[in-house]
């Protein structure tokens, strides 16, 4: 007898950057607008995204007000839109995302939003976190970057720095990976941000 395995899916928008009044940038706004033309293509059964305030002049976190565009502009009913505050970055939004949304709510299959450029580090990134429990698929918003060669340059940087940070570590190990994070990684041992507190 065949078991049948439903899947509870969401979609993830990753924030790219605001203001210190919460104001989203061109970018974060090209990544809502393909997750709003994704959600209303397919159904998923909720919305995601993260961040936190990471504007020394604002106690503002871009999740939140990513959220807030997404429930206000959009009529996306508030019980469809989970928020996660503590990521500060790609690989933050990994973990944090599974420890604190994901595996709550019992969400086993994922679409990512995020800017062409950013969609193979992330991919890559996400799937070493979500597989096998949680499916994968990353997309796109397409824009048009007079510093593309820069900013792949420095995303094929930033996993290698990935790789060499979380070496021999069990990611499927929450404790590991907050150790590894709250000792290594220069966004949450203290050198960029306040030291992570997280346990």
């Amino acid at each position: 007898m065949n078991k049948t395995h439903n899947k509870t899916s969401a979609l993830i928008i990753l924030s790219h950057q605001m203001d210190s009044n919460g104001e989203l940038d061109k970018e974060t706004f090209a990544r809502i607008e393909l997750a709003i033309e994704l959600y209303k293509r397919k159904k998923f059964d909720f919305i995601i995204t993260s961040g936190r305030d990471y504007k020394d002049n604002s106690d503002i976190k871009i999740g939140e007000a990513v959220a807030e565009i997404i429930k206000d502009r959009y009529s996306i009913a508030k019980n469809k839109v989970l928020v996660d505050v503590l990521s500060r970055d790609t690989v933050g939004d990994a973990f944090f995302l599974r420890r604190n949304v994901l595996t709550p709510h019992g969400i086993n299959s994922v679409t990512i939003v995020t800017t062409n450029y950013h969609v193979q580090r992330t991919d890559m990134i996400f799937k070493k976190f979500f597989l096998p429990n949680i499916s994968v698929t990353t997309v796109g918003a397409k824009m048009a970057l007079d510093n593309l060669e820069e900013l792949l340059d420095h995303e094929k940087k930033s996993y290698l720095s990935f790789l060499a940070t979380f070496d021999k570590v069990d990611l499927s190990n929450d404790r590991a990976v907050i150790n590894t994070l709250s000792l290594k990684h220069p966004f949450y041992n203290g050198e960029v941000y306040d030291k992570l507190n997280a346990y």
